[in-house]
């Protein structure tokens, strides 16, 4: 179903429901900061707060929103009214989670149902609009930077902000031991994360999944920085990286992968020492930053202008300087992956990082 915008109806006191759905990271609250007092303050409606995403909506598990209980999270990182990944739990088949949905959102009240997430969380919303007819509004939310129809999401300044002061940490102990560091950061199947997180770092190099890596190249890029009177390296790796001959193979390569292979391989084939750093959740977790508690601001305060405006089916999109409604049959689907020509990557090059290729 398309971007909608529902009929016009008599004006009343609104309730809107709110979920934070798929992996947390910071912003989430943030954002509900500005969702809950943009509606209630600003426009006087009730706002509804949905427990550990979709299960939650299914289950019927939720708080009422106050003022009260969102002015001062701006600063707090994860969600305070909980996440989950998946759309069953109370019930068992999609189609019986569908219509439980349907029926806890009638059951409320509700009239429009605002969900924060990535990926799977737009896909779900997608559907809920299509096949329950749920007035849905989304907002992009994830570390990994990856949601198709937007610039950017809140989530992914904290988390590269966090790569890079490990890099930054790691730099030290890198040169005081003369020791290669492999810093392995998010991104299953995009490099976003990797990339900023080097660039931001200083990293010598950095392997992202858009870019399989010769295992020689990476090999001569350690090497060079030892020949060059700079006794350690610092390695970055997305999880979701691969080798050139795995990615010939066609093979479907599972996260760490490339991680793994590389701290056996590079020790014999450079004589150095090599430690491996793997940031995982750290990468989610914390305040976040003063650009993503602002976007995260941002996108709410816009969410509920669409709200007012009863405009459906769309995700609040970054689109340069502007917070653009983008239709959800446009955002779901395969991730948004680096292009080859952009500039965190054509920078990595500049300053002479070695991207394995």
């Amino acid at each position: 179903m398309p971007m909608s915008t529902a009929p016009a109806r008599r004006e009343r006191t609104r309730r809107i429901g709110l979920l934070t759905a798929g992996g947390d990271c910071q912003a989430l609250n943030p954002a509900l900061r500005a969702l809950t007092l943009g509606a209630t303050i600003t426009h006087g409606w009730e706002v509804y707060g949905f427990k550990d995403g979709y299960l939650g909506l299914q289950e019927g598990r939720f708080m009422r929103l106050m003022p009260s209980h969102v002015t001062n999270i701006q600063g707090l990182g994860g969600t305070i009214i909980g996440t989950g990944r998946g759309q069953s739990g109370a019930v068992g088949s999609i189609e019986e989670a569908t219509a439980r949905c349907r029926e806890v959102y009638d059951d409320l009240g509700l009239s429009t149902l605002i969900c924060l997430g990535g990926d799977g969380t737009q896909r779900f919303a997608r559907h809920l609009h299509e096949n329950a007819g749920l007035n849905i509004i989304t907002l992009p939310k994830t570390i990994d930077n990856d949601i198709r129809g937007t610039d950017v999401t809140f989530g992914f300044d904290s988390a590269t902000q966090i790569g890079a002061e490990a890099i930054d940490r790691l730099h030290t102990t890198a040169s005081s031991h003369h020791r290669v560091m492999l810093v392995e950061v998010m991104g299953r199947d995009a490099g976003w994360l990797a990339a900023a997180s080097a660039l931001a770092g200083g990293a010598d190099v950095a392997l992202v999944p858009e870019i399989p890596y010769q295992l020689d190249k990476v090999v001569a890029a350690v090497n060079e920085d030892v020949e060059r009177g700079r006794a350690y390296s610092i390695v970055v790796v997305a999880e979701g990286a691969m080798s050139a001959e795995r990615a010939a193979s066609g093979e479907k390569v599972r996260a760490h992968t490339a991680v793994m292979e590389l701290i056996d391989q590079l020790p014999e084939l450079t004589g150095a020492e090599v430690r491996l750093t793997t940031l995982g959740h750290v990468m989610r977790g914390g305040s976040p930053t003063s650009a993503d508690r602002i976007l995260a601001t941002q996108l709410g305060a816009r969410a509920i202008e669409l709200a007012v405006a009863e405009i459906y089916g769309v995700m609040v999109a970054v689109h340069g300087a502007e917070l653009t409604p983008v239709p959800l049959t446009e955002v779901g689907g395969a991730p948004r992956c680096v292009p080859l020509d952009h500039p965190l990557l054509t920078s990595l090059r500049a300053v002479g990082t070695a991207l394995g290729d």
